[in-house]
């Protein structure tokens, strides 16, 4: 064998391949199995994870299997069910150090309460929705706010479309394949009116849900994004349909937007910047009630 036989050989054995389909699609489910384990704060069984990932339950065993021999999961041993691992936790703590959103949006979650009297929220998305990570109260003496861990349905509360505005066509699909509950007579539960916010959302970059989780209840969000349009997460408000109305109030949509685009700056997302949103300055007052409506397609 020549030198230069030799020396090709020995970079096709230590360059690795590109990856192919099955794997890309295998390393999407544990993402999916990891994601759900996280959210549902409680050991999940092999038949609930597949229902909810729409897998079979021979396949997601093997995983299952898989990722308990990697240290990633562990098994209960009285109802083998599954939680996550300890070597996520060490994996985690050092993630924490590198990216911290909380610590990130912890301002602008205080801006938000501060000049609209409402409880502020900061959400992940997770398989398709919304989770919600912190909350800052409102501080007056009676208020509206969301718990930490609530995940509100994806087709019918504003956190949720925007997690299902910027996911992919097959999260999309799997979410409005199923039975789409009403809460209330408002939720939006068509399919193809749930698409067609979609389309809005990624088009003006926020969303509203007024009455469609909680009659009298409604929630402002946008989008934060990281490396040009990938979503990383949702800040907005939660409050009365009084407090935030429906269309959104022109103050507080360049508020709200105005978080998110500082966030997403800092994460490298160009999506703001490329449609001229811009971080607004600090209003002196902020009044939602009387604030004008901004114009939307929905009123033309």
């Amino acid at each position: 064998m020549s030198p230069a036989n030799a020396d090709q050989l020995d970079r096709t054995e230590r360059e690795p391949s590109e990856p192919d389909d099955h794997t890309l699609d295998s390393v999407a489910v544990v993402a999916q199995i990891l994601d759900e384990l996280a959210a549902a704060r409680q050991p999940l069984g092999v038949t609930q994870l597949a229902r909810q990932l729409e897998h079979s339950k021979a396949r997601m065993h093997r995983y299952l299997t898989s990722l308990r021999r990697a240290g990633l999961v562990e098994q209960d041993a009285a109802s083998e069910r599954y939680r996550l691992g300890w070597k996520l936790f060490q994996l985690g703590e050092a993630a924490g150090q590198q990216f911290d959103l909380r610590r990130l949006a912890e301002g602008h979650l205080r801006r938000l309460r501060d000049f609209t009297g409402l409880t502020a929220l900061l959400s992940v998305p997770v398989n398709g929705e919304a989770l919600v990570i912190a909350a800052v109260e409102s501080e007056r003496n009676v208020c509206i706010t969301v718990k930490p861990g609530n995940r509100p349905a994806a087709h019918c509360s504003a956190q949720g479309r925007v997690v299902l505005a910027f996911a992919d066509e097959a999260v999309q699909s799997r979410q409005l394949r199923r039975k789409l509950a009403a809460f209330t007579p408002q939720s939006i539960t068509e399919p193809d009116v749930v698409r067609e916010r979609l389309a809005a959302i990624r088009e003006r970059l926020y969303e509203d849900a007024p009455n469609e989780i909680l009659t009298g209840i409604n929630t402002l969000a946008a989008p934060i994004l990281r490396d040009g349009d990938t979503l990383v997460g949702m800040i907005g408000i939660v409050g009365s349909i009084q407090d935030i109305p429906s269309p959104a109030a022109a103050q507080q949509v360049d508020l709200v937007r105005g978080c998110a685009a500082a966030l997403s700056d800092l994460l490298e997302g160009t999506l703001y910047r490329i449609r001229g949103i811009q971080v607004p300055r600090e209003p002196k007052t902020l009044s939602p009630v009387r604030a004008t409506p901004i114009s939307t397609k929905e009123d033309s």
